[in-house]
């Protein structure tokens, strides 16, 4: 009987130990989980840190908004996703005031520009640039010994990164609205400006949309004609956005005068139009195909390895996809001033629509040129006569909708005004 007791009191232990670690093996778990989820964010919390300082420092050298975007993401390639829905990038390029207190006083100046992402991450929707402007003042301000005095910055002139990264939680703890932010990383560096003057000569990289500098932003009563080609035919989306929709917009604005959030709806047409396609050189055939390629992601302005079928401009020794001046070979780099070649052909075609739905359903901004001269007829040497647009601008728009005209009628686009780019393709003083 004593040994039945023994046998029972055994086998009640083992029982009480397996229950024990039923209910402890999930915290353990969970605390494990915890221990690896804020060792992630440790780690790209420095990573994010460490790209924006490289990022600053070559601003700080002359470097402009575009080459700040390369150097993050030749930082963190290896080890972070580089998708531009799960990081927001500003540049910062701003002069303390004479009060060395402020930037928006006498002798000072703020300039905080998106150059990377499509405001998708957690953080960018309630990003507060007056916020940043305070973090900045104070890290400038301090002296050191660790105190703030105004005088020191007076007249400072720095450029900066502010970069946000969206990294998925193992405990999904994103997914509460509580801790909305928790693993949104955010890094700030700001330096003083080194070099003399800053390099703006660079030729800017664009996509093959070119918009009339004289356009104005839609009203409610062109955009209710117009929204009737979107929702017919070749158009999209079906059915359109309502006016209302548009809740940054403010109509009948200048292009030259647009905010952020403006609408334009812009058509084809005769002289050059609200807005037409290019094709980069006048050596390059016209196609939808061309026109397809040259729409994709990350386009293809700049590409002269790639073989085209064609006529090979004088320089090269192939047929190239990329930008050549119709009026100087040599020049394979868009400036202001110069001129760029029209889409001469039918576009008309199923890889062009998949591809600008492409672009609205991502919401992805597209850097587009902006031009002020039309010519029917460009003569390039060695090349066939095209239109042609004289560039006086480069601006950053983003697609909401679009309508591809049929047998040579005309085409809509619907774009949102983002911002003008003046990070590249100025002319050399």
């Amino acid at each position: 009987m004593k040994r039945k007791v023994q046998q029972h009191s055994k086998l009640a232990q083992r029982g009480q130990s397996l229950v024990e670690v039923a209910l402890f093996f999930p915290i353990f778990i969970i605390l494990l989980a915890g221990l690896v989820e804020v060792s992630q964010l440790l780690v790209t919390q420095n990573r994010v840190s460490s790209a924006a300082r490289a990022s600053t420092r070559f601003a700080s050298n002359g470097g402009q908004d575009e080459g700040m975007v390369t150097i993050i993401m030749n930082n963190i390639t290896q080890t972070l996703e580089t998708d531009e829905s799960v990081w927001d990038i500003w540049s910062i390029r701003a002069t303390v005031g004479d009060a060395g207190n402020c930037f928006n006083c006498p002798g000072g100046s703020w300039t905080f520009t998106h150059i990377y992402g499509i405001s998708n991450t957690v953080r960018a929707e309630s990003l507060d640039p007056q916020s940043i402007q305070t973090r900045v003042l104070n890290e400038i301000q301090r002296d050191e010994f660790g105190n703030t005095v105004n005088g020191i910055a007076s007249g400072l002139q720095i450029v900066g990164t502010y970069a946000i990264h969206d990294v998925d939680s193992i405990l999904g703890l994103d997914a509460m609205s509580q801790l909305a932010g928790f693993s949104s990383i955010n890094g700030l560096n700001v330096m003083r400006i080194t070099a003399n003057t800053q390099n703006v000569t660079n030729g800017c990289s664009g996509f093959p949309i070119v918009i009339e500098e004289g356009r104005r932003s839609m009203t409610e009563a062109e955009y209710i004609e117009g929204a009737a080609q979107l929702g017919s035919g070749n158009g999209y989306p079906q059915p359109p956005p309502a006016y209302n929709s548009f809740i940054h917009h403010t109509p009948d604005v200048p292009l030259l005068a647009a905010e952020e959030g403006d609408m334009f709806f812009l058509q084809t047409g005769g002289g050059g139009g609200q807005f037409g396609w290019l094709t980069w050189n006048a050596w390059k055939n016209s196609s939808a195909n061309n026109l397809e390629g040259s729409l994709s992601w990350p386009g293809d302005s700049e590409d002269y390895d790639t073989v085209e079928t064609g006529i090979t401009p004088p320089g090269f020794d192939h047929p190239v996809v990329g930008y050549v001046a119709p009026d100087d070979p040599t020049d394979t780099s868009m400036h202001i001033g110069d001129w760029i070649t029209g889409e001469g052909g039918s576009i008309v075609s199923s890889g062009v629509r998949n591809t600008l739905e492409g672009h609205i359903e991502a919401g992805r901004t597209l850097r587009v040129i902006v031009y002020n001269n039309f010519a029917e007829h460009i003569n390039s040497p060695g090349g066939p006569n095209d239109p042609g647009y004289q560039i006086s601008g480069f601006a950053i728009f983003r697609l909401h909708g679009y309508k591809l005209g049929q047998g040579g009628g005309e085409s809509y686009i619907l774009a949102e005004f983002i911002r003008w780019d003046n990070s590249c393709g100025q002319p050399a003083q």
